[in-house]
Order: structure tokens, then sequence, then C-alpha cells
């Protein structure tokens, strides 16, 4: 990308320079009676954007609004007023709500410009579909010369759809991996010293279930929940098969999978593979034994929010929720003495792929090309990178050594990295935070140690002939196999088979030829090495 980026440097170089041979006549002589106005606004300087004209731009993000947002963005957008003559007005989709409303405000007329996405979180669904702005090499190096200085080649290589780019992916390098936390005051009450395998994990929810009539085990709420669950469960199964693991293929709604070493790239649903039914019996065991509500389903509140609130003893997130929230709790409750504990049950953390969190840009935003000037500004910038990241410093946060930080008690109105800025995450800027999980180094040191980058990580589906199969598809998901996912069956296997039949009407096997075929083609072109 940094060749390309010196390519058409040069290239607009030579551009300018002709033009300005072009003009080198002699002009003609100004009118003496002319009067000139000396407050007007100083001229645009050739070859560079045009920013004269101030432009609010409208920017969407995943999650709750923070108390302290307006504050971080009053100052991030003195910046890009002086810098871009350019400011940002906020808006959140709460997690309860984004699979929905997410899709909706395509379509909707309302006037915005900018919206975090990733692989998971309608990427490809909107790319192609025409939603989202192409950023094209041109574009990048006039709006955002950063981002094109500093963007990995990898990364703007995984941002193709059909050869197009359409997203800003994070300039982070990240591991995902589970863990859960817990209530240390509550493991020590009734004798439970680890939850480092599920059988433990079972021990404690047990006794809270047992012990603590107003507690919920795990308040699982949310669709953001019941993937996370239902996922770690999938991957530990998964994992288990080694060679023979199965790689689930974005979007995750679509229920399908393929055997990763599996060279003629069988189509399956993950309904139909023999570690599903492993799954779900053991999400039915803990949803019949009581270990989240009978309202799950419906329940909007997701489990690290009813942890925090006291409602739950136990909570089920990715490492970088859980530094943030730990250091939350440890100012709001030390006397819970929480824990946190390796959820992966042995298997191994993955290497994310960088469009698992990044940005984009609307594409009928009617200022696309400040949007990218503002992006390249909230990834590149220091200034504006830190205060969307960590908030205020000495309100929020403090510098620690070069790449540390100390939350302050200010910081649970705008916890660390947990506003959704993970889609402007840069390394060059990045602070991990100091005085938090005790056991963090450890955990991150065991994950990469086995960490592993799935087969199909990179993978991209084009949906465009079989919108209506996807439509369906994606319907049952959000319904029928949401039960499943949070174990209400009375019948497993019974309905499992029901929900087969239903998928056979909606078109599935239609839809897992078009994945067949774009499966093998990927295999094609990232042969193993």
């Amino acid at each position: 990308m940094k060749h390309l980026a010196k390519t058409l440097a040069i290239v607009l170089s030579l551009v300018l320079l002709l033009s300005l041979l072009g003009g080198c006549a002699s002009p003609a002589p100004a009118d003496p009676t002319t009067k000139t106005d000396d407050t007007a606004a100083p001229a645009q300087q050739a070859g560079t954007p045009d920013i004269s004209e101030e432009v609010t731009l409208t920017m969407y993000l995943i999650g709750d609004r923070p108390v302290d947002n307006d504050l971080v963005f009053e100052q991030i957008n003195a910046r890009l007023k002086e810098e871009i003559n350019a400011t940002i007005d906020v808006k959140f989709m709460s997690w309860s709500e984004y699979e929905q409303k997410y899709p909706l405000i395509f379509a909707s007329g309302e006037d915005w410009d900018m919206i975090f996405t990733a692989d998971w979180c309608f990427y490809n669904a909107q790319a192609t579909k025409q939603g989202f702005w192409e950023i094209t090499p041109e574009a990048l190096e006039t709006y955002a010369p950063m981002t094109a200085q500093s963007m990995y080649p990898e990364a703007w290589e995984q941002a193709k759809v059909d050869g197009k780019v359409y997203m800003l992916p994070m300039n982070y390098q990240e591991l995902t991996a589970y863990v859960w936390m817990a209530r240390g005051d509550l493991m020590e009450k009734y004798n439970i010293t680890s939850l480092d395998t599920f059988d433990k994990a079972e021990e404690y929810m047990q006794a809270i279930l047992d012990n603590e009539p107003g507690m919920i085990p795990l308040d699982v709420g949310s669709d953001y929940d019941r993937q996370f669950v239902f996922d770690l469960i999938w991957n530990v199964e998964s994992n288990a098969k080694g060679d023979d693991r199965y790689a689930v293929l974005p979007p995750a709604s679509l229920f399908t999978c393929v055997g990763e070493n599996d060279p003629e790239a069988k189509i399956m649903s993950t309904l139909e593979t023999d570690i599903f039914m492993n799954t779900l019996n053991r999400v039915k065991d803990w949803k019949d034994r009581g270990f989240w509500s009978k309202n799950a389903v419906v329940n909007t509140q997701n489990n690290t929010e009813s942890f925090q609130a006291g409602k739950s003893a136990l909570a089920v997130m990715n490492i970088n929720t859980a530094k943030s929230l730990y250091t939350t709790l440890q100012a709001e409750h030390p006397e819970w003495n929480v824990q946190v504990f390796d959820a992966m049950n042995g298997a191994p953390a993955t290497i994310q792929p960088y469009l698992a969190n990044g940005m984009s840009i609307f594409s009928k935003s009617k200022n696309p090309e400040r949007a990218l000037m503002a992006l390249d500004y909230l990834r590149n910038d220091e200034i504006c990178h830190n205060l969307f990241c960590y908030g205020i410093e000495g309100v929020h946060w403090e510098a620690v050594g070069e790449h540390g930080l100390k939350s302050l008690p200010g910081s649970t109105n705008y916890s660390y990295d947990s506003n959704c800025n993970w889609g402007v995450r840069n390394d060059a800027f990045w602070r991990t935070i100091e005085g938090g999980i005790p056991n963090a180094d450890e955990l991150v040191s065991t994950w990469k140690e086995t960490a592993r980058s799935g087969r199909y990580l990179t993978f991209v589906f084009n949906d465009s002939e079989v919108k209506n199969e996807v439509a369906a598809l994606s319907e049952i998901y959000n319904s029928d196999y949401k039960l499943l996912q949070l174990g209400f069956t009375d019948d497993p296997e019974a309905d499992v088979a029901k929900l087969l039949t239903k998928m056979e009407s909606a078109g599935v096997r239609k839809l897992q030829d078009a994945f067949h075929n774009q499966a093998l083609s990927f295999l094609q072109a990232h042969p193993v090495e």
C-alpha cells in the first residue's frame, strides 16, 4: 500500500506540474477600478481538497452511548474543525437493536455519513448492495494520506469485495478469546477456586442457583450474548476435532460451514455437523438447570450489564471488554473481588482479520470526501485517536510510560476502549491499561502460544445471486435458530429436523451451491504454503 501511495503521489505531482506549465501565459492586466475584499476566505491551494465549507458529519456506532461522549467529541470536533473544517455528530445503536436497525438506516432516507462495520457486522452485505461508498486508491491518497501511508497492505486486500474496497479496516492486530468474569467473593463463599473449564463454570453457576435466590447465575440477554455463549462452546467442540475442525463461513446468520482442510470445500449447514448436537445439548442443559432466565430470548440487557448491576454472578466476554469492565468494577465494587478466567477450555485464540473492526462511508453521503478525511484523522492523528479510544487525558485516563495508561475515576463515564472506537484502532498509538486484570499478561501469553488464523478467515461471500435465499434464511436465524442457541427446546433432534426442513424450503441448497463455488475459488486463490 505504501508503494501504491508513493506512485500515486508522483502521478499527482506530474499532473499538477503539467497544469501549471499549461497556465504560463501572461495574465491580463488588473482593472484598477475593481475593488477587492480583504476579508474573503483564502483561496483553495491547488491540488488540495476543498474544505472552505464547514460540514457536520453524522457517524453511527454500535453499543450504548457513554455518559461523557459529548464532552469527548467536543474536543475531537475542535481538532477536526481546525484541521478539516468539519465536526461529527455521533449516534448509537444499542447491542439489543443493532441487528434490526443497522440495515434499516440505509433505506430510511436519513442524511448520514459514516458507520462502524466489520466482517461480523454487515460489511459484505452492504458492500454488495452498494450501501457503502467505494474507497479508491486515488481517494485514499487525496483525502486520507495518513491512512494511505500507514495501512497494512494485507488489510487493504482483505477489505476488497469484488475487487473494490468499501471499508477502512482497523490498523490493529488483534487476538480474540473469551473469558469468564466472576464474583471472587462468591467463589470464596462456596469454596470454588477456578473457572478454567466448563465443568468448573457449571459448579459455580450451580452454587449460585442453589444458594443465591435473588441472583441469576449467567444472565444471558440480547443477540450479542447468545452468539457469545453458543460460539464459545461450538469453538471448543470444533477444536476437539483437530485437523477436521469446521470453519463457519460469514455471515454466520446463513448457518454455513466447511471443513477447514477439505480440498473439495463441501458446504454444510452447521445443523448437519456432528458437533452441533453436542453444543446444543450443553446449552439446553444450562438452560434447563436455570443458569439463565426463561426470558432470555427477549432480554435486551446483555450479560456484562447485568453482571455490573449485581443481578448475575458470572459473565462471558472478550478480553478487551473484560479489561475495561474490570477497572470500572474495581472502583465501583472492590468488595466483589472480581476474578477473570480463561473460558476457552483449551481451544486456541483466533487471530482476527483486520476486517474484525472498521469504518465505512454511506454511499449516499453528501460529503463522502470530507468523511474520509475525518476518518483519516480519527485513525492517524494521535490527539483524535486517543480521545476517541480512551477519553480525555487527565479526566478519564493518564499516560503510564510510552505504551500504557491508567484509568482515572472519571473513566466510569467513558471507559477504556468500550465506545465502539474499534474501527479506528491504530497500533502506532495503542496503550494497554495498567492496574487492570492481574492475570491479563498470563492469559495473553497462553493464547499467543496457540493462536491460529482460520483457513477461511478472510473469506467474503458475494450474495448477489442469492439475495432472496439470504433474506429468508436470515429471518429463520433470528427466530427459530435463536431459540436453539439459547437451549429452548424440549426435543433437540426433532426441532433440528424441523428447522432443516424449513431451511430447505427457504432455498438453503441453492445458497450452499453459491458458497461452494466461491469457496473453491477462495482455496485456489489462497493455497496452503
